[in-house]
Formats: structure tokens, sequence, C-alpha cells
């Protein structure tokens, strides 16, 4: 969701811009002083409001910088960049602080690293405009903004009913709301700064005998003059002596509104809700119908997030000053508040009546369309802010959020970067540098988010060195950085990013989890019992608070976690992807009718990321085009566009229905699913890059599967069926689903081989060892898993092995190559010469399957298998052993093995047994032949390998799904039986009945 406030808090009372406080305060001396020599001040009229701040204009503050909100790539948790940045200046007194130096400094240094981006320069040097002022002069300290959080105490000093007229609030008519009664407590005045060195009773004993020796008129008129002097004082941010002057004023005049209404809005910057209650009370007890005091009620019950008493307070204000822009959105911020975005967005049309050309309600009103998804409305909007303010900073950033949204990423860097070039022509003064310094912060932020979309990662990681620079305690800043330094394959460079970011916030589960995941990566163990035992408790600490865990579901399929941990991990993701579809609001959707086939075909749609250059395409490279068309409508539904490379083509080619649907939206999607009559949809992803978990969250198919993309449970509710075998998923660990399981008869694992690599059966065109660096006179035992599935017990083993078979090495892949060293230190460690660690570089698919059969033993890793690779291996012909464990990823190879033909020979049941079966196939030269050549024979009649084969079975799983949904509704277990030769008529028959 984006938040977007419109309205800063401005003190209710003032009635002059900043730009004017210079010469309202020589103004107000004048005033002051002429009071002080005058003896015949004009009288003003009986019954004439008493004090400019009644009656003077309203005006709408500064619109907030607001950011988006990063999606999950690999990493998970609060972003940097959900914060929100206002540009409001900071408001202070007097010359710069030693950290506001420091600040220059930072603006400085990131001025000083420009960022290029295609079509921009951002942020050179030479725009880098810094203030003239004696930056030197000591002055006060800055004020902190108002912040009142929770509940606001102490309304009015005295008992006064409120007039609720019964239009306001339709559920309120006809009840009255009233103030509680509070006793008076009078507030003393605050210590004065040098300007006035007078001790308060002082000041107050002064004020009273003044008023005593004046004329009534001359006292009033010295008054109003040090109201008008207060307001002077409280608009250049000398809050503490703007306080003094009114507190005179009040002691002077205590029935002139004025000074009350000044005090409210002094306590109320200093963030003292409740004697800005106070104050505003006895104004309001003073004078019922001032709209100002109304409107500075509302204020302080916004602050307070009491959106109901402000709507109440901003209704009575208006029905004073009916045309009060200012009343109206502080109306329309209190609707959102309610969640009356309808509401709230008539409040900005109607200001846009009053005043058609103010900007900040354009972007206002732009702001609510983005929260109600309204992007292409926001963007007319924004545009429409930025033709009326073409200097607009924070219109730019946020036009670059709307145009993400709508996936325009190249016009959204565009906004990005003229944001920035304002910025920096921005001369930074000692009243916005830390506002300027974060909403420049917020930019790149934003701008790095996009880049990443476009796999423009090294100026990604730019832009959030910027961020860094410019927020240098900013754990989100470094916790972003880190997540660019992975996405590049930085690896060394993130994780001290990630410890940066830990430093800073200690209580960072996002960073925590993406610190391990990077560790994992490059086999840095020298903490790991303690690192994870940190991260088991930041997973069910934001389990029990009803969080989803930092920890990516996909990431804790390779982590030592107990089964039923891991289950709930998954469902609470679920459950937070059920709450984003839910918010999108698309409502139910009509499924087909839940009737028997009767000869006509079931439609079964597959939904993925992956069509195109990646290993699931690989897989599944003939299964689009292999399904049986008399029974089944395929469709495919690719939700990345284009790479074109041949897989992409290939299934646009030979599926029966091909769509590209990555310019649709999530409800988009959802709806021409519908229309199109989609029975089965299967999910490709899951819990992977580029997934729409949100579109099965919607529920736009009466049947819904999860299949192949994600090796573990769903967790998800809106999940019916996972396809498992009963080797991977054994009914005695139904426990670790929440789905139905789906038993094929042979391995759930499809692959290609037989059709795309036929080349690796003639072993006269393999390459040598020498071409990849390899041993011709040793045994060569391999692995060429990602480093991130290693883990130390692992490690052990395959130093035991190497030990015990010595003229024997170990050829591991060089992914990533960070963790080299690592893998080498930990082999010395356990008494293996780091020489026998032998690395090779990753290689296009044809060139890794063709090398693969180099290797004489593949020695799998036990936590999370090999799965692609397995098959990679098992068809080069190199034997296997593999450790299956509990869960579904630590179990495919064994699946893969057993399908082969080889269950026995290569699936073993314990580390022990493990390290046995590798030193038995390194040692036994006879053995280690027979079983190559046994797989070698087998690779083109076994079941693993037969494609036509599982798919027949798979089309037998579609159809019994609906067979299921018609006859019972509900979901459940079941097995595909073998196939036969008379399986195929029978299933032709059974979906031409009619139940």
């Amino acid at each position: 969701m984006f938040h977007q406030a419109m309205f800063q808090q401005h003190a209710a009372h003032n009635i002059f811009h900043a730009h004017h406080a210079s010469a309202l305060l020589q103004q107000s001396k004048d005033i002051l002083c002429r009071t002080n020599s005058s003896t015949n001040a004009a009288l003003p009229s009986q019954g004439e409001p008493h004090g400019r701040a009644q009656t003077g204009p309203d005006f709408l503050g500064a619109l907030p910088l607001a950011c988006v909100e990063l999606p999950t790539s690999g990493y998970s948790g609060k972003d940097y960049s959900t914060l929100t940045c206002s540009d409001q200046a900071q408001e202070v007194g007097g010359g710069a602080t030693g950290a506001q130096q420091l600040q220059l400094q930072r603006l400085q240094s990131a001025a000083e690293a420009p960022l290029h981006v295609t079509g921009h320069v951002v942020a050179p040097a030479a725009t880098l405009q810094l203030a003239s002022q004696d930056w030197t002069q000591p002055g006060p300290q800055p004020h902190p903004v108002p912040c009142v959080a929770g509940q606001v105490v102490a309304p009015p000093a005295h008992a006064l009913a409120l007039r609720v007229p019964p239009q306001c609030v339709p559920e309120l008519a006809g009840t009255q709301a009233a103030w509680p009664h509070h006793q008076h407590q009078p507030v003393e005045p605050l210590q004065v700064q040098q300007q006035e060195r007078m001790h308060p009773a002082q000041a107050r004993a002064e004020a009273e005998a003044r008023e005593e020796r004046m004329h009534p008129a001359q006292a009033r008129a010295e008054a109003e003059a040090r109201v008008l002097l207060a307001e002077a004082l409280c608009t250049t941010g000398n809050v503490d002596l703007a306080i003094l002057h009114y507190q005179m004023a009040m002691w002077m005049q205590p029935y002139m509104p004025a000074p009350y209404l000044g005090l409210g809005a002094c306590f109320a910057k200093k963030g003292d809700a409740a004697s800005a209650h106070r104050f505003y009370g006895e104004a309001l007890q003073l004078q019922p119908a001032c709209a100002i005091g109304w409107r500075g009620m509302g204020l302080l019950y916004a602050a307070g997030a009491e959106h109901k008493m402000a709507l109440l307070c901003f209704q009575e204000a208006l029905v004073h000053a009916p045309n009060c822009l200012e009343s109206l959105g502080g109306m329309a911020q209190a609707l959102k508040g309610l969640h009356r975005r309808d509401d709230a967005a008539q409040c900005y049309l109607a200001m846009l009546q009053l005043n058609p050309r103010c900007a900040r309600t354009h972007a206002a009103l732009a702001g609510l369309r983005m929260e109600m998804g309204q992007l292409d409305a926001a963007v007319a909007c924004y545009k429409e802010a930025l033709h009326l303010d073409p200097g607009f900073a924070a219109v730019y950033n946020d036009l670059g959020n709307a145009l993400r949204g709508l996936g325009r990423y190249s016009e959204a860097v565009d906004c990005y970067a003229a944001c920035l070039q304002l910025h920096y022509q921005t001369v930074p003064s000692r009243t916005n540098m830390q506002h300027l310094l974060f909403t420049t912060a917020v930019t790149y932020n934003n701008l790095a988010s996009v880049l990443k979309l476009q796999n423009r990662h090294d100026q990604a990681v730019a832009c959030y060195e910027h961020v860094t620079r410019l927020q240098p305690e900013s754990a989100d800043g470094f916790g972003n950085l880190g997540n660019a330094y992975k996405d590049s394959a930085q690896q060394e460079q993130a994780i001290a990013a990630y410890q940066r970011a830990l430093t800073l916030r200690p209580d960072y589960p996002a960073a925590l989890a993406n610190l391990v995941h990077s560790l994992q990566c490059v086999c840095d163990w020298r903490e790991r019992d303690a690192v994870f035992a940190r991260l088991k408790l930041d997973i069910a600490r934001q389990l029990a608070q009803g969080m989803p865990s930092a920890v990516q579901p996909f990431h804790a399929m390779a982590y030592p976690l107990d089964a039923g941990l891991v289950l709930q991990l998954t469902m609470m993701h679920a459950r937070h992807v059920q709450m984003s579809a839910d918010a999108l609001g698309v409502g139910p959707l009509i499924h087909p009718p839940r009737a028997p086939l009767g000869g006509r075909r079931l439609r079964v749609g597959y939904c993925s990321s992956d069509i195109g250059n990646h290993p699931l395409s690989h897989l599944m490279g003939s299964v689009w085009g292999m399904h049986d068309r008399e029974r089944l409508e395929i469709f495919v539904f690719a939700l990345s566009p284009p790479d074109g490379s041949p897989w992409r083509q290939r299934a646009e080619r030979e599926t029966e229905h091909f769509m590209d649907v990555s310019a649709l939206s999530v409800p988009q999607l959802a709806h021409q699913i519908q229309a199109l009559g989609i029975q089965i949809l299967v999910d490709l992803n899951g819990y992977t890059k580029g997934a729409r978990m949100e579109l099965f969250a919607l529920r736009p198919a009466p049947i819904q599967v999860s299949y192949m993309g994600f090796p573990a449970t769903t967790g998800a509710s809106f999940i019916d069926y996972l396809v498992t075998d009963r080797v991977v998923a054994p009914p005695h660990l139904k426990h670790c689903y929440s789905e139905n399981l789906v038993y094929m008869p042979n391995c759930y694992f499809v692959n290609d081989y037989k059709q795309s690599h036929k080349e690796v059966l003639d072993e006269a065109s393999l390459p040598t060892r020498a071409e990849f660096g390899l041993p011709e006179d040793k045994l060569v035992f391999s692995c060429s898993n990602q480093l991130y599935k290693f883990d130390p017990e692992t490690m052990e083993t395959w130093c035991n092995i190497l030990r015990r078979v010595p003229d024997s090495v170990l050829w591991l892949l060089r992914f990533p190559p960070f963790g080299e060293p690592r893998v080498k230190k930990e082999a010395a460690a356990r008494g293996v010469a780091p020489e026998r660690i032998i690395f090779t570089d990753v290689a296009p698919k044809e060139v890794h399957v063709r090398r693969s059969g180099l290797a004489d033993v593949f020695l799998d890793t036990p936590l999370c298998n090999a799965h692609t690779t397995g098959c990679d291996t098992l068809w080069a012909g190199c034997p296997v052993v593999t450790l299956p464990l509990e869960r579904m990823a630590s179990r495919v190879c064994a699946s893969l093995c057993t399908a082969a033909g080889f269950g026995p020979q290569m699936v073993v049941n314990s580390q022990k047994e493990y390290e046995e079966r590798a030193v038995a196939l390194g040692t036994n030269p006879e053995m280690l032949a027979n079983l190559r050549r046994d797989l070698r024979e087998a690779r083109t009649s076994c079941e693993l390998f037969n494609t036509r084969g599982w798919v027949e079975d798979f089309d037998r799983v579609f159809l019994t799904m609906w067979d299921i949904y018609v006859q019972e509704g509900a979901p459940r277990d079941f097995e595909i039986p073998p196939r036969t030769s008379q399986t195929a008529s029978s299933i032709r028959s059974a979906s031409n009945s009619t139940f």
C-alpha cells in the first residue's frame, strides 16, 4: 500500500506564509514600539474580534514525498522505501549545529559521486548550491517536528458542550458529543532565549502591571502587537519565545481568543498535545464559532489517529468557514483514516472546485487514487500537478511510483532523475537540511528499486550507495544495499552491508535472514550454530506476532529447520498473500459448472514466469506439445515477457494456446482466466522470483495445483493439490504438507533429456577431462549443486571419503565464486589438501550436461538435493549417492534414482552409509564400472527419462482431479496407477462418460 498524507500540521492561527516572516517580524516590532510611545491608539469597535489570527486566510500545507514498497526478490521484511518523508522543513532557530554541518558534508559527498543512468547524469557536484549563510555561528538546537502518538488527553480546561450538526456524520446523527471536564491547570511560561532575558514570573508581573497602568485601548493594541510578533517568531522557528509573547498578550487581554489559539498551535508544534488541547478549548469557550480553533482541534486528533473525533472537528470548522481549504483537506485526511476513500476523494474534488490551480491538491488526490489502485487516474493527477508547478520535486517522485506500478519503468526512471535534479538545485539551509537529505535518499532508493526490476543491478547498487552516504545511520539503507549486492552476485559486499545494518539495528529480522542466506552461499560456517539459533528465535517471534517471517520459504528449503516450523512459516506467508489478494477488491470469481465433461475437453492452464531460458523450461520443453489434445485443451500463461530463447520460442510454437500476460495486472489476469473457463490452473512458480501467488489467492479456477517450480508445501489454502510421488513425499511424511497429495506412479519430476540431449548418448563426442582441468589418472567425485546447499556435516563426510580414497579429487561448481576459498579452507582444516578440491565455472546447459559424465561418482547434498542437476548427472551416465531426509527438497534425488531403476544402489539411509557407499564405489573399480554400464544402458528405457509416458500419466492426473471435483466436491489425496496397455482407452472412455 502506498502511504501519502496530504497536509503537514500548521499552527491553526498562522496567517502569513514563511517568506513573509522577516517583514512581519519588523512590522510587529514597529507596532510594539509605536504602542509603547503613544497614548492615543485607536479603539476597536465594540464586538470586533480581537487578534488577526481569527480572520486570516487558510492555506494548504506541504505534500509528503511518498515512497514505494519493494517486491521480495530473495529478500523480505520492511524496506527502507516504506518510510514516507514530508517536504516540510524542520523548524529550527539560530545558526547551524555540528550535526547540520555533517549533513551538508553528506549532501556534498553524494553530489560529488554522480550516478550515470541512461539518459541522465543524476546529482553532479556542479548542481549543488550551498547556502551562503555563516554556518559557524551558534544557535539554539532544532525543535522536533510535533508527533502525537497514541491517546490524546486533556481537551479544554472548562466544560464545553460541542454542537455536532446532524448532517456532519450520518452515523452520529441525533447525538451530542461533549468534551470531558478537566480542572484548569495554568501553564507556566517557558524560559526565553537570549533575545529576552526575563524571568517568567517577572514577565507575568510586568504584563499585569502594564495592563493596569495602560488605557484599555492601549493594552489591547499592545496585546494584538504581541500576537503579531509571536506569529512571526513561531513562523521562523522561535517557538519558545513566541509562547512568551502569546502568554503576555493573554495576561494583558484574558478574553481575547487569539493568544489562546496561538498557544495551542505552539504547543502542538512542540508535541505537547495536552497543553494544545487546553488552549484551543479556552479559545473555543471564548468564541465557539471559531473555525481556526476547531481546525486546530481536528489536527490534534488526527495526529493521535483519532479519526472520528478529527472528522467531527473539521466538519464543525466547515460549518463556520464553509470554503476553508485547510479544513476540507483535514477532513479528507480523517476520512482516509476511516477508510472512506471515496468520500475523501470528494473532499479533494471540492477543494479543486474552489481552487483548480492548486498543484498540491492535485497531488493529494493523485496519492489517494494510488491508494485506491487507480494508477492511471493517479498518473493524470500527478501530471496536472506538474503542469501547474513544474518545480514540485515530490510529485516527480510520486509520479515515478505510479508509473512503476504500471510497469512503465523507463518513464519512472525519468521521473526519479528529474526529482533528484530538483533536490540538488535546492539551496540547503538550517531549516530544510534534514528533510532534504531524507527526501533525496528516498528518491535514490525508489530509483534503485526500478533499476533492479530492469536488471540494471550495477546502477541499482550505485543508487543504494548514495542512500547510505546520505543516511549513514539508516539500517534499512544498508539492508537494501546488501540486497542489491546480492542480486549482482557480490556476496562479500552483501555480507558486509547486512552486518552493518545489524550493527545499527540488532533487531532487524530481514537483514538477519538475508545475512544467513549470503553466508550459506559462500559457505561461511564460522558462527553457523549461533546464527541459526538466532534465526529460529526470529522466526518464532514473528509467527507469534502474526507476521510473515523474514525468511523466504524458498531459502528455508536448504536450512536445518524443523519441518513443522517450516510449514508454519510457509502458511503465514500464504495468509499474507491472501490478505494482499483480498485488498485488490476483485470479489468472488465465477467458475465453470461442476459437471461431467460429457465429451468436452478439460481446460488446463499453466502459469509461470520461467517460460524461457530457465531450468523449468529446459525440463518441460516437450510437455506443452505432448498433452492429449483429444481430452485436454492446454493454455500457457507466460508471466514474463519474451526473452528470445529457443525454449520460449518452442513453448510458443508447440502450446495449443500460448498467452503472454506479462503486462496484465493480477486482477486483469484473474478475469481473463475466468473468462476462458479454465477448470484446472497449475502454478509452476510457488514462492520463487516472478511468481504471482495473489492470482491463485483470487481463485480464478475451481481446482488449483502446485507443481515443479517449488519443491515444498505452499502452505496455502487456495492450493488444492501438490503433485508428488511415494518416494519424494511418502504417506508417513504427510504432516509436512498443507495440500492434498497426488502420487504419480513413477517420479513426479519431468525432464526432456531424451528429446533435447540425444548427443550425450554418443560417448565418442563427449569432452575430455583435460578440457576442464581434471586429472585423467584419479577417481573424480563431483557435486555441481550450488554452494548454498552445502553444510558442515556433509563437508565432513566428503573429507572422510577423500581421506579414505587417496587417489581421488572432489570436483565442484564455482557458483558463486566467493565460496571457493572458504570451501578449500574447510577441507584443509579437515586434513584434505586444498589442491584436491577442483572448481570449475558455470557453463551453458548443453556443455554442462555433456561434461557431467566425466565424474566417476556424484555426491549429493542431503539438506537440499540435486534436482535438475540430478537429472543432468544420471542422463550423463554418472552414478549418484544421495541421502533423503524429511522434507521434499531433500528427497527429490532419491526419487530420480528410484525412477531410473537404481534406488538400492544409490539411495542410502544415514551419513555413515553415505560415506561407506561412496568409499566402496571409489575403492572397487569393478563395482563402479558395472554400475556405470548398467546406468548408461538404462537411460533410454527407464521411466525417469520417458517424457511421453510421464505426460500420459499427468493427463490422467488432471482428469482424475476433475472427476473427484464433480463427484465429491472437495479435493483429496489420490494415486495414479501404473500405465497398462488398457490405460489410454479406459481413461478416454471415462472422459466421455456422463455420471
